[in-house]
């Protein structure tokens, strides 16, 4: 009796970086403006983090709009021929103030966007390797699975590390699960989140995969 099996690596999904100037100056103006709005409005404690986010930052000064004009290029250059169907009045972002012990939990932002970019104004891991274990850590999860189900001995937890350096950006798929480890240093940590929303047209999966359905398969599975 024959039998035939083949196996696909489906985990880990594109991830993409870009940096700019590790002395940028947009950066360290962003950061200053960030701790400083935390500051004004004395909400600055570890006992809330919602308090420690200054929404819509790229929206409040001509600092802002220029990482904003960057990151849009940048998401354009992510997703390639499929970049027109990016909404260009869609960016939903906040900028991120970590104090000393710090983290954040397991979470997805696909309900904030499609196309989701960390973009690092501040960490010490200027000229380390991206994927090496900084503080705070950045890590990109596995999403394949619920993070309290077993996992068979030859199964490891899938995992991508990104260690903070000014002016880095990650762009990933808004679904997969991230979170990031507790923060050691000293001074505020501050990171820019923007989500961008992808407007595909409709059935455009049929339409790639499908070969049965109408007009001409761009993809054949057979």
């Amino acid at each position: 009796m024959e039998i035939r099996s083949t196996s696909i690596d489906l985990w880990p999904t594109r991830v993409t970086f870009f940096e700019t100037p590790v002395d940028w100056m947009v950066n360290r103006q962003l950061a200053d403006e960030a701790i400083a709005a935390v500051e004004a409005t004395g909400s600055g404690s570890m006992a809330n983090a919602a308090k420690r986010r200054v929404r819509g930052i790229l929206e409040k000064s001509d600092a802002g709009q220029t990482l904003k004009d960057h990151l849009f290029a940048c998401a354009r250059a992510v997703l390639g021929p499929w970049a027109k169907y990016l909404d260009p009045d869609h960016c939903e972002n906040r900028a991120l103030i970590i104090e000393p012990g710090g983290f954040i939990s397991t979470h997805k932002d696909s309900r904030e966007g499609d196309l989701t970019c960390v973009h690092f104004l501040t960490g010490g891991g200027a000229g380390q390797p991206v994927n090496s274990v900084g503080t705070p850590r950045f890590v990109i999860e596995d999403p394949s699975r619920y993070f309290d189900e077993g996992r068979l001995p030859f199964e490891s937890r899938h995992s991508y590390s990104v260690n903070p350096r000014p002016g880095l950006s990650v762009f990933f798929p808004s679904h997969i699960p991230h979170n990031q480890h507790p923060y050691e240093g000293s001074a505020p940590h501050v990171q820019i989140v923007a989500n961008f929303r992808v407007n595909l047209p409709v059935a455009i999966e049929e339409r790639l995969f499908d070969p049965h359905s109408p007009g001409k398969a761009l993809i054949s599975l057979s």
